[in-house]
This record gives structure tokens, sequence and C-alpha cells, in this order.
């Protein structure tokens, strides 16, 4: 069943095409009393103001980046927040697999050994497969292999993949946010096509996607 929800939920490029007519005629409703407010007066809590609460607040959702590429030490950095077991994994299986595109390549990031492995050069169409207008400076794309997961689980591992794949990519925007680089996650990926670049089978999943670079001052 979670199969069925995934290639209903699957995007091609002409989904991005109409998910771009959606967006352009959206019209949020006004803003209302929640309707799950309680009628009892709420108690304000104490704010923290610590290093992470700051990172937290540091970190920006930005669809604009320089030309400027990002140094092997950046990489490297950027890309260490998913290692040293950084995110929960349902029954430590560890189904998350990331690819990265920076520098014209398409490369495999070894998560477990910290280095990167060159799959070749990255599409000329990566910008449309990713729904872009341009291609980001760096491409982080988390995908992932589930089999020993649904067949330890069944269908609930479907929720664990995803809540793995978010608390990992929440991991990699704070890194960036501590690194002063911006990034946005793309929910508009063409999944087969993306695959098909990376050189994987279609029945892998593509989690999510996150554009990064240096921001425009």
């Amino acid at each position: 069943m979670f199969d069925d929800f995934w290639a209903a939920s699957r995007y091609s490029t002409l989904h991005q095409r109409r998910l771009g007519d959606r967006l352009r005629d959206f019209r949020p409703q006004p803003a209302l009393i929640d309707p799950l407010e309680l009628p009892t007066a709420p108690l304000p809590l104490p704010r923290p103001h610590d290093r992470l609460q700051k990172l937290f607040q540091a970190r920006r959702s930005t669809r604009e980046f320089s030309d400027e590429p990002l140094t092997d030490r950046q990489l490297g950095t950027v890309l260490s927040a998913l290692s040293d077991n950084s995110y929960p994994s349902a029954g430590g299986l560890n189904p998350l697999r990331c690819y990265v595109f920076a520098r014209g390549r398409a490369l495999r990031y070894d998560i477990r050994r910290h280095a990167v492995q060159d799959i070749g050069p990255a599409p000329a169409d990566l910008a449309e497969i990713l729904g872009t207008p341009d291609a980001p400076p760096l491409t982080i794309v988390l995908v992932l292999t589930d089999k020993d997961s649904f067949e330890k689980y069944g269908e609930r591992a479907g929720r664990f993949g995803l809540i793995e794949a978010g608390a990992a990519a929440q991991n990699v925007c704070l890194r960036l946010a501590e690194q002063k680089l911006g990034g946005y996650l793309l929910g508009g990926v063409a999944d087969n096509e993306m695959l098909h670049c990376l050189g994987l089978p279609r029945e892998l999943r593509v989690a999510t996607a996150i554009a990064c670079g240096h921001m425009i001052t």
C-alpha cells in the first residue's frame, strides 16, 4: 500500500509544470483562530538563548545563490551532518543513502566512511530534474533503500523512512546555517529522472533533495 502512495505522489517534469500552475493560482485563506486552540489562557514559557537556539534562528531558506563554489572543507563539513549516527534510524537499518551534485559532477557520498566517489558528469538538464530555474552550486539528494525496513516493519516502514530523511535533512540545514550558507528543500524533484541520472534502480525512493550554496549578500 505504501508503494501505491509513493507511485501516486511520484513526480515527473510534467508534474513539475502542473505544480507550478497550481502554486501560481493558489490563494491562502485569511488567518483565523486555530480550531484546535483551547479556551484557557496560554502560559508563556522561557526561551533559551544558547548556541543551538541561535543556530535555529540563523537557518535561512533561500533560492538565490552566488556562483562561488563550496570548498572541499565546506563540502566535508556540510556532509558530516549525516555521519556519526547524528539522526535516528528505525532498527539501526540505516536505509538512507546520499548523492551529491557539485562542480559539474555527480558524486556518491559514503556516510559511513565520510568519503565521496565520482559517478560522472552531472546531467545537462539537472535544473529541470530538480525543478529549479538553475542548477544550484551544491545539491544533496537523499535516497531510501528500504527493502529490509519493509521486511521488518511492514507498511509502517514507510513512515520510519520519511522520519529518518526529515531528521537528516534538518541536520544538513543546521550545518548550512552554521557555515553561513543558504539552502532549501526541493519538493518537486522528478523521481525517475533523478534515479536514472545517478545510475540507480527505480525501486529506490528519492526522499528529498537540498539545494545549497553561498547566499547573495
